[in-house]
């Protein structure tokens, strides 16, 4: 009882706590929790860990998942980051079948280049989640980006509404106004799917997100908003089992995340699905971790 009152205190004095750290600590660039992730990239050389967890509720394909995610990344460039991300494990439960499965979900590997970097104060914009993102006012011109991943193993985990891409191309926008940050992402995803006769068919999905965040109550206390619309292709009915001949998901998320220090950031939330095959709750949380060790020696 005496440590839940310790930790109900904790959390009602968070978004007062001003963590002091020096002017050297590297600042973390988080992509999560939202879909849309940034254009720009980490320090160069500095691994960076994005940890959490996801539940969801009424899918497509499954009654209910959760799992554990991960991606580590690093920028060897200013210009370029290469990018790991799997799913260790994960439980569903899948309508019409009894029991819960526990199985390993895919493994993607991929790169994002930086095209274009608007012109920027002394203090570097790191990121959707950076309260100490600070872009030129005179520069309204966001960084712009594109991205490649590919799947190198599906795993055995059900696919939640967004399905499974085998490759993922990917043109991401990230700039400021005044005080609201925005990152947005227009996506081109190959999926692979059944067939009617068992052979395997290829579909194009197309997606658009944005996502938009904006200190709360406190400069290192982040609220972002976040739309998003996926196609699915390989999707044949709704999250009730109806069937369906054409099918799109919208979701709406909604996440706070707190900077403890500027290479840890804590998030948690959850999105809701607006159409008939969208999974219609889904939570998360989780932190992004910059290792404040460069790997290597470099230009100050």
């Amino acid at each position: 009882m005496k440590s839940r009152r310790l930790l109900t205190a904790f959390l009602l004095l968070l978004p007062g706590l001003n963590f002091a750290a020096a002017d050297d600590t590297p600042a973390a660039n988080p992509a999560r929790p939202t879909v849309t992730n940034p254009a720009t990239l980490p320090p160069v050389g500095y691994l960076e860990f994005e940890n959490g967890y996801l539940g969801s509720i009424h899918s497509p394909d499954s009654a209910s998942q959760y799992g554990i995610n991960q991606v580590t990344k690093i920028a060897v460039h200013p210009r370029l980051m290469l990018i790991v991300g799997f799913q260790p494990f994960e439980a569903s439960t899948v309508l019409g079948t009894p029991g819960t499965s526990n199985d390993a979900g895919g493994i993607n590997v991929g790169a994002q280049v930086v095209l274009y970097t608007p012109g920027t104060s002394e203090k570097t914009g790191t990121g959707s989640s950076d309260p100490g993102t600070e872009t030129d006012a005179k520069t309204p011109l966001p960084t712009i980006a594109v991205g490649y991943q590919h799947n190198v193993y599906g795993g055995t985990a059900p696919d939640i509404d967004l399905g499974s891409a085998t490759n993922i191309f990917l043109v991401l926008f990230s700039g400021d106004f005044g005080n609201f940050h925005y990152d947005t992402n227009y996506i081109v995803n190959e999926q692979d799917g059944t067939g009617i006769h068992g052979n395997t068919i290829h579909r194009a999905q197309f997606a658009q997100t944005i996502s938009v965040n904006h200190p709360f109550f406190n400069p290192n206390l982040q609220l972002a908003v976040e739309v998003y619309h996926f196609s699915q292709p390989l999707v044949t009915n709704t999250d009730d089992g109806r069937p369906t001949s054409r099918a799109n998901l919208v979701d709406l998320l909604i996440a706070p995340s707190y900077q403890v220090r500027p290479n840890i950031v804590i998030d948690a939330g959850f999105s809701y699905g607006m159409t008939s095959t969208s999974t219609t709750w889904q939570s998360f949380a989780g932190f992004t971790y910059l290792l404040p060790k460069r790997l290597w020696k470099g230009r100050s």
